[in-house]
């Protein structure tokens, strides 16, 4: 498998804070839960980087909770993260694929949730192609 296999990603023309407001309202916008945001660039880049990066959990309720009844384990997964980074050129947004990866940690539990999964993917998608 690869990286593109499991992750969605695409590109912002915003900077890596204004791509993180953006994530926010387009994801209120959907209907889903803002849980957190995050600063990581001081832990991860150096003195002299460019190198931005942030997330944002976001989730929506109705569609984890059947996940959540059918596997308690299944919210090792939600909220689900979006990550935004930035090198100072190009900022990118990028989030990991429930369909694909849930299926995989909690194959048995999640076989019947299938078109939840794919519904989750799509609504994710469009959040982050509103907030590009």
């Amino acid at each position: 498998m690869q990286l593109k296999d499991f992750t969605y990603v695409v590109e912002s023309k915003r900077s890596a804070r204004e791509a993180l407001v953006s994530v926010w309202k387009s994801a209120e916008a959907a209907g889903w839960v803002i849980v957190g945001d995050y600063d990581l660039s001081r832990m991860v880049a150096t003195p002299d980087s460019k190198l931005e990066v942030k997330s944002i959990d976001i989730c929506q309720p109705d569609l984890a909770r059947p996940f959540v009844e059918a596997e308690a384990l299944t919210a090792l997964c939600m909220p689900c993260n979006v990550l935004i980074y930035s090198d100072g050129s190009t900022t990118k947004l990028a989030v990991m694929k429930p369909s694909v990866i849930m299926p995989l940690l909690f194959q048995d539990s999640v076989k019947a949730l299938s078109d939840l999964l794919a519904r989750i993917d799509r609504e994710i998608f469009e959040i982050l192609e509103a907030a590009k």
